[in-house]
């Protein structure tokens, strides 16, 4: 039975449900919004047929007319669709529309919740919108409307927290008629844009300030106004770092960087490319020692090796590790490391497989085709995968750079893709995973603080040190 879902991207990154995540990773065909994280339809399988079929105000891509159709259309086609809309697909999306053509159309389909901005906007900027003693409710409110504004001198007459969506346009007629209907000019207010991305900015001030916030602030806006908005809950922030690399390092390094209280926009704009393989199934019958050194080189060889090889072949093997999350990933398939050095580096990888007496001849190196070349002397190489840069991540990363302490680099290759299309601003500040990635970026001039091991949390606690050292 074919399938239709609506599901809410939520606010920025990492706020899309669980559900809304494996619906993505799982349809054929997916239609979406302007997006403030685009990097969720990196989630979606091989063949997935992608159609933008966003709006902004002026902007638009289609007719909400054509998108219920265009819905209705791949509903029919495909066995799943995800209609992917930022936020909640009912809040202000005109979700309720498209699933109301569908259900006309007698085409299976459903709603899964995501986190709108109309809270998560003012809760990323430290304002709960309920509050006990100041607000008992929220109002929420468009601002952005094609036929009639809404009635600001009645909401005047609100004491509950008014939040107001996708406002720049009329944050001036929205104060004007507030302070018209009496609410008092000094009322707390704050304005949000892009919320939960690297690009969010938030000012507060009072109501009559509202215009100029709004003025000073890029769309996508939400604004809100009440007494809440004198609050600052944020977490204590010891600082904010563009992190780059694949998705699965990101990850991991933003983890680690959360940790730590340190704000972390994640940019991957590191693909990896897998190679052929079928040949080293071949090669790995002649060796003893089996060598790898990401989680990214286990999880493609293996994935692979289910579908190639037999897991019995490699009965009589032993695996070596560079580090915790490699060994971590070599035993999701099965697998326990039996050598896994101190420090989480290639160069104490290589030392640590000859002094056990491994001969090159043994070991077969599975890893990138850029891998770091001191490993060169511990074993054969052979290439699981290759790199390619994102382009529109990589810009995206350098355009976050403004309001940032520092990047990461967690490749020789990642380096060079940023450094040689980008000067860092100054005051930025760069930490590498290991000695070959801050060669290369020695290359250009740019001196980066070294991980004392090349895994995410090391690299993490180097990063924060940033605010410590001169």
């Amino acid at each position: 039975m074919n399938r239709v879902c609506l599901v809410g991207a939520g606010v920025g990154a990492g706020l899309i449900t669980l559900r809304g995540a494996a619906l993505v990773k799982e349809c054929d065909c997916i239609v979406y919004d302007s997006l403030l994280n685009e990097e969720i339809l990196s989630l979606v399988k091989p063949g997935c047929v992608k159609i933008f079929a966003g709006k902004r105000a002026g902007e638009h891509a289609m007719r909400q007319e054509e998108i219920s159709a265009l819905l209705v259309q791949c509903g029919r086609k495909y066995p799943l669709t995800v209609r992917l809309k930022g936020g909640d697909p009912y809040v202000f999306g005109r979700g309720g529309e498209e699933m109301a053509a569908l259900k006309s159309a007698g085409v299976w389909a459903e709603s899964v919740p995501g986190v709108t901005s109309a809270v998560a906007a003012a809760e990323l900027a430290g304002i709960p919108v309920t509050h006990r003693g100041l607000s008992r409710g929220v109002h929420i409110v468009t601002a952005h409307t094609a036929d009639k504004m809404p009635d600001f001198a009645a909401l005047a007459k609100e004491r509950d927290t008014l939040v107001f969506l996708m406002g720049k346009a009329n944050a001036a007629a929205a104060a004007e008629g507030l302070i018209a209907g009496g609410m008092d000019p000094e009322t707390p207010a704050a304005a949000v844009s892009a919320a939960g991305s690297a690009k969010m900015q938030a000012l507060r001030g009072k109501l009559r300030e509202l215009p100029q916030m709004a003025a000073a602030l890029e769309a996508p806006l939400v604004f809100a106004v009440g007494s809440v908005c004198a609050l600052d809950l944020r977490a204590p922030c010891a600082g904010r770092m563009i992190v780059t690399g694949t998705k699965g390092h990101t990850d991991r390094l933003s983890a680690a960087f959360a940790a730590l209280g340190v704000r972390a926009d994640a940019f991957p704009y590191m693909r990896l490319i897998p190679l052929p393989i079928a040949d080293i199934f071949a090669r790995v019958q002649k060796k003893r020692w089996l060598v790898f050194t990401s989680a990214n080189g286990v999880e493609i060889f293996f994935s692979r090796a289910k579908e190639e090889a037999d897991f019995r072949a490699f009965a009589d093997k032993k695996f070596a590790v560079i580090g915790p999350a490699t060994a971590s990933a070599l035993k999701n398939f099965g697998f326990r490391a039996d050598f896994m050095p101190r420090e989480y580096t290639c160069a104490a990888l290589a030392a640590g497989l000859r002094e056990a007496g491994v001969p090159r001849e043994e070991a077969l190196l599975l890893r990138s085709a850029e891998g770091d070349p001191v490993l060169a002397e511990a074993g054969e190489q052979a290439d699981l995968y290759r790199t390619q840069t994102d382009e529109a991540l990589l810009a995206a990363a350098y355009a976050a750079l403004g309001q940032a302490d520092g990047i990461t680099f967690s490749s020789a290759a990642g380096a060079r893709a940023f450094l040689q299309r980008y000067a860092l601003p100054a005051g930025v500040r760069v930490a590498a995973i290991g000695q070959e990635t801050a060669r290369a970026a020695a290359a250009f001039g740019v001196k980066a603080i070294v991980a004392k091991s090349a895994c995410a949390q090391s690299l993490a606690e180097a990063a924060a040190r940033f605010k410590e050292e001169p």
